[in-house]
Parts: C-alpha cells; sequence; structure tokens
C-alpha cells in the first residue's frame, strides 16, 4: 500500500505523459489536477485515471497540442470549440474567458464541445471564484458515458453529469463540487480496485436492485448510479446534460453516441455589478457566521460550510502522504516501464 509525497506523484505524472509527448503546459496542469485531487480527497479523480488518459491518448480520445477554436462570441458569451484536447487544459482557458468577459460587465456564460475529461469540476469553478466572481461549471458526457437510469427506469440514460459552484468569501471560497447522484462513477471504480464493496445505497444492478458488489455497475449486463434523493437528482442530472450537451453543440445523451467526451457549460458572475463588493462580501460573512452559530447535532463537532472539508483534508494528506492503491501503482508503473523501455530502443 504505496504512500507518496505530492512531490513525488507530480513527478509520476510528468514522466509518464512528457514521454507520450505533452507539451510543458498539458504536463503542467495534469500535475496540478491530478495530484490536487488526490490532496483534497477526491481519490476518483486522482491519479487512478493516469493509465485511462494514456489509453485515450493513444487512440487519439485526447489530442495532445490541440488548441481550442472560438465558434460564436459576443462581450459576454462563447462558444469552444476543444478539437478533443486535453480536458484539463481547455477547461482551464474556458474559465479565464469567462472570468475575463464577466469583469467587463454582470455575468458571461462560456460553452465547451469536443473536449476530453474535464476531471474535477471544483478546479474550474474555485479558479473563478479566486478572482472575485462567483462560479457555476456542469459538464455531460457529450452524448456517451451514460451511467445512470432515469427516475423510474432501469436502462442507462445519462452520464453522470456532475456541476460544481463556487463563491468568494472573505476567508476563502465556499466551493460545492457534485454529482447528482449518490456518487461519482470513479469512487466505484476507486473501490474496485482496492477490492472493497460500496455502501449500501450507491449502485443498483441491472435489474434494479441495490447492491454492493461494484463489478455489478459495469456488468455486463450493466447496473446504474443511484440519484441522488431519487427524482430529485434525476431532475438535475437532466437539467445539466441540456446546459451543458444542447447549449455547448456537443449534444445531449442519445443512443450511439460513439466518442465520448465532457460538453461543458461555465457560467462566471461578478458581484460587483449587482452592488458594492465590499457589501457583498460583508452579507456572505454575516450569513456563514449564521450557518455556523447553529447547535451541533449528536455525533457531529461542528457545523462545515461546502469546501472545508477538502481544504482539511488537503493540510492532512500534506503531511500524511498521498495513498495510492496497489492495482493503480502496479498498472501505473506497468505504463512507466513500457514507455522508458520505448524510450531506450528508440535511442538505440
Amino acid at each position: 500500500m504505496p504512500i507518496f509525497t505530492p512531490s513525488e506523484l507530480r513527478q509520476v505524472v510528468h514522466d509518464v505523459f512528457s514521454r507520450l509527448g505533452a507539451s510543458p503546459e498539458e504536463v503542467r496542469r495534469l500535475q496540478d489536477h491530478l495530484v490536487e485531487s488526490n490532496l483534497l480527497g477526491h481519490d476518483s479523480h486522482g491519479v487512478w485515471i493516469i493509465p485511462l488518459y494514456v489509453d485515450m491518448i493513444r487512440q487519439q480520445h485526447i489530442v495532445l497540442g490541440a488548441k481550442p477554436d472560438v465558434v460564436i462570441e459576443s462581450s459576454s458569451h462563447a462558444v469552444l470549440d476543444g478539437n478533443w484536447g486535453l480536458g484539463q487544459l481547455m477547461g482551464w482557458l474556458a474559465a479565464r474567458l469567462a472570468v475575463d468577459k464577466a469583469r467587463q460587465g454582470a455575468l458571461a456564460a462560456v460553452t465547451l464541445r469536443n473536449c476530453s475529461h474535464l476531471g474535477r469540476l471544483g478546479e474550474y469553478s474555485q479558479m473563478i471564484a479566486r478572482q472575485g466572481l462567483i462560479g457555476f461549471v456542469a459538464v455531460n458526457g457529450q452524448g456517451g458515458v451514460q451511467g445512470v437510469a432515469p427516475w423510474g427506469g432501469l436502462e442507462r440514460r445519462l452520464s453522470v453529469n456532475p456541476m460544481s459552484y463556487a463563491i468568494p468569501a472573505p476567508d476563502g471560497v465556499i466551493m460545492l463540487d457534485i454529482s447528482p447522484t449518490v456518487v461519482a462513477a470513479g469512487k466505484v471504480a476507486v473501490k474496485a480496485l482496492r477490492g472493497e464493496r460500496v455502501p449500501e445505497g450507491w449502485i443498483v444492478d441491472s435489474e434494479g436492485r441495490s447492491t454492493t458488489d461494484p463489478d455489478a455497475f459495469e456488468g455486463p449486463p450493466p447496473g446504474s448510479l443511484v440519484p441522488l434523493g431519487g427524482y430529485k437528482g434525476y431532475g438535475l442530472g437532466l437539467i445539466v446534460d441540456i446546459l451543458a450537451g444542447a447549449l455547448s453543440g456537443g449534444g445531449c445523451s442519445r443512443p450511439d453516441a460513439g466518442r465520448w467526451g465532457n460538453a461543458t457549460f461555465m457560467l462566471a458572475i461578478n458581484p460587483a455589478a449587482f452592488g458594492e463588493q465590499r457589501a457583498f462580501e460583508t452579507e456572505v460573512k454575516n450569513f456563514l457566521a449564521y450557518v455556523r452559530s447553529s447547535r451541533v447535532a449528536p455525533g457531529f463537532e461542528e457545523v462545515l460550510i461546502p469546501g472545508e472539508p477538502e481544504a482539511r483534508e488537503k493540510v492532512r494528506r500534506s503531511r500524511a502522504g498521498i495513498f495510492v492503491e496497489d492495482r493503480t501503482w502496479s498498472n501505473i508503473t506497468a505504463i512507466l516501464d513500457e514507455l522508458k523501455r520505448h524510450s531506450s530502443e528508440r535511442s538505440l
């Protein structure tokens, strides 16, 4: 059960993707994104996904070196085509564009299509909030990677369709990064890699029966993630599929979608356009203090604000190290050995 420092994992990410031809900028984005996800406790979006990205690069499902094209643009919105470039880079560029436009007015919406997996959405909403703006980011699977049955159905019809909100606050950023399912699909994958059962209520099998076997999710026949709150989570997922898929032109969930990616909807809101920035920050500060003032329920030690659990986990893991399950580390080292061997053969 290997334990790694963040710098050690950053080196691993560099060694893998630089050998595959990623640019220094692409490597940095992957290092920042994957290792930070592990540090925050979101192992579902951390280094376990390296082998999947390697396969996608080799199949040209991730096109290294691709640049986004601006398809439609105004002072307050843009539609981008990612040309199947690296999601972590395309998402970052889209968020930066949303920030630049929102600063010139009240708000800005940016959509992104034909883009590979963006990973943890909280990175992009938080990046917007750190610029003093309110950020909202949502993605679908651009028609593919469906893993959720509709409320009342048994067959997969939606992708996980996660979303993230981030709001600037005087003492940091309020950040909510969730999917409209009980858990993200990556958490089920990590459980399988660790040889663990999943908790009751995470997934159902192909007949809609609750199961703790992570392999029942992929099947065959495939099961489904459970919508968060039943009908409510299903409804949220439906809305995200439309916002991300239909507005971007990447498409909603559909049969025979073929290549999958993350069609994306981003919104940046400038609080200063609605009144004084200081008044907004004061109202947020007072509101959070009022929320925290609640009497603590049995089994809890304090009332936490969204984003605080991740921030505390980052402090803990920065000191204690990041656990990587044996199967994941074995998969990564096998890839590294292969890439090093090919590099040696080319140098002969």
